[in-house]
């Protein structure tokens, strides 16, 4: 019996776009901040919670369904929620 693993290039490719760039959301307004711009703080006070929330869904999503994958490529074919 082969099992064939899921592949996750697709949204590994997401997920990490989705982080570099909310990382360069935060960057940025950390940057503007620091160089004493108004309007980068005013902004960062909502961008920055909304990134940093966003991150960490983006990981607990990604970890909470590839054990789910995982849990469902080990259990037998004949089983009930196995593949078929």
């Amino acid at each position: 019996m082969s099992l064939v693993k899921p592949s996750y290039s697709t949204s590994k490719r997401h997920l990490l776009y989705s982080s570099v760039l909310a990382w360069s959301v935060i960057l940025i307004c950390a940057i503007g901040a620091v160089m004493g711009r108004s309007e980068a703080v005013a902004f960062g006070t909502i961008a920055v919670p909304s990134m940093v929330a966003l991150i960490a869904a983006m990981l607990g999503i990604h970890r909470i369904s590839g054990s789910m994958d995982f849990r469902a490529s080990n259990l037998p074919r004949d089983q009930p929620g196995g593949e078929s």
